[in-house]
């Protein structure tokens, strides 16, 4: 007993470390980049958010600093989740200043309203390790020139991580039936960022020591991999939900090799299922491990019973959506391909699915794997935003590496309560991978209690 109430005051104390004052609605927030303290000789970006609720602003932001301007950035959508915001990459240079507190002036177009921010600059040899050495480095193999930052465990596994990239690329090579002209570049992060991997012309997936997300590497560059490949041989539009669906099909599962078809019956037996036409319209707006699942599900639904090629010439030739939902046009493209309709095929896949056997672990394994990333996205929205696969912040490699700076991936929050929630985030990761699912349950809701009270104070 003694022993739980010391644990629970060193949590409360963490807890209380933590917390801070909500922002005062009505305003526009800005954010800084990298995370954390700024150090002088940063390179620091701004985020400007509209207030909530506030779509499409238009207008832009400009930022100055001693009466010089550093630049400006219209308003737009940002990220998978089209957050509306100013972005302003790297336009503070605070290379030569002194430690202190400093006041930038912001202005908005075409209000012409204007608002000054204070930022503090820590003393530059104050600035966390491995930073002040690291630097970018590469290593070109078969598929890929990778990029990576030294004094991270990727530099320390980079042989092995080399092989299982070209292994997965070959592998990916042979199902897509296409040799790539030239390498991919590919960028191994040292933090996490969203669920671990995107492919944005260049593939960005993470890897580090207590990676609370994943670090089943070959899974992680076969799904990464099926999308750069797939967009190679690219198509009239190419649909979110095939693109995605394919990626988990072509690979065998999501975050590990699982049984597909028996996990997504245990989808329907759990009152899970979502319909096909809302995940088509709106896919990453749906909890995010049962739309992959049935997207890839209903992928492999349709190469059996049409075979593969006559699922690529279909899923090729889908056209683009001119104003129209994207249920829509893969509707008519089911219609002109096999003459059935998006509606007649989900039947027949649901039908399929009831079909399937399976025992109560896809069913624990699948309950579990829905929790556990929805509190990953819960911590990452509340304590590590830049993370939040949405509104992830992942700035341009090729960028980054003429400017020097690795501050952008190395640093992330690191405060008691990070701490805290990211040690049990691994905990519970290690218990459900090992098939401990009644001790993953319990470090679940013990993080999503601490995150209840996180929340309470944002």
């Amino acid at each position: 007993m003694r022993r739980c109430l010391v644990s629970l005051c060193l949590i409360l104390t963490y807890l209380l470390a933590a917390c801070s004052l909500a922002q005062p609605a009505g305003r526009l927030q800005v954010i800084t980049h990298p995370d954390g303290p700024l150090y002088v000789g940063d390179q620091v970006s701004f985020e400007v958010l509209t207030p909530v609720g506030i779509k499409d602003p238009g207008g832009s932001v400009s930022v100055s600093f001693q009466g010089q301007d550093l630049g400006n950035a219209d308003f737009a959508s940002f990220g998978i989740g089209n957050r509306n915001q100013a972005t302003l990459w790297w336009v503070w240079n605070t290379r030569g200043l002194k430690p202190g507190r400093y006041k930038l002036t912001f202005s908005r177009l075409p209000e012409e309203s204007t608002w000054t921010e204070t930022f503090s600059l820590h003393p530059e040899n104050q600035v966390p390790p491995p930073e002040p050495q690291a630097h970018w480095a590469s290593v070109t193999t078969t598929c890929c020139n990778i990029y990576y930052i030294t004094g991270t465990a990727v530099e320390r596994d980079i042989a092995t991580l080399s092989r299982e990239a070209d292994q997965q690329s070959a592998d990916v090579s042979i199902k897509l039936g296409l040799k790539l002209d030239k390498p991919i570049d590919l960028i191994l992060m040292p933090r996490v960022v969203g669920q671990g991997g995107f492919t944005t012309g260049d593939i960005y997936i993470s890897y580090l020591d207590g990676n609370y997300v994943s670090n089943n590497m070959p899974i992680l560059f076969h799904h990464e991999m099926v999308h750069y490949y797939d967009g190679v041989l690219g198509g009239k539009y190419r649909p979110t939900f095939f693109e995605e669906g394919l990626a988990v099909y072509l690979t065998g599962g999501h975050f590990k090799l699982e049984p597909l078809e028996a996990r997504a019956a245990a989808l329907l037996n759990l009152g899970w299922y979502i319909p096909l036409k809302t995940l088509a319209d709106d896919f990453y707006y749906q909890q995010h491990e049962i739309s992959y699942l049935e997207a890839a599900t209903f992928v492999k639904y349709l190469v059996d019973t049409y075979g593969w090629e006559a699922f690529n010439q279909f899923y090729r030739d889908i056209p683009a959506p001119d104003g129209r939902p994207d249920s829509a046009v893969i509707d008519a493209a089911l219609l002109k391909h096999f003459n059935s309709s998006l509606a007649d095929l989900e039947t027949a896949y649901l039908a399929s699915l009831r079909a399937q056997p399976f025992t109560d672990n896809p069913r624990s394994d699948l309950q579990l794997t829905v929790e556990y990333f929805n509190t990953v996205r819960r911590y990452q929205a509340a304590l590590d935003p830049s993370a939040f696969f949405l509104t992830a912040w992942l700035p341009d490699a090729t960028a980054m590496r003429q400017r020097n700076i690795v501050a952008d991936l190395l640093r992330h929050p690191t405060g008691l309560d990070n701490r805290l929630v990211e040690d049990l985030l691994d905990r519970a990761q290690a218990e459900l991978l090992s098939g401990n699912y009644t001790a993953a349950e319990t470090t679940l809701k013990g993080v999503n209690l601490i995150l209840q009270f996180f929340e309470g104070f944002r």
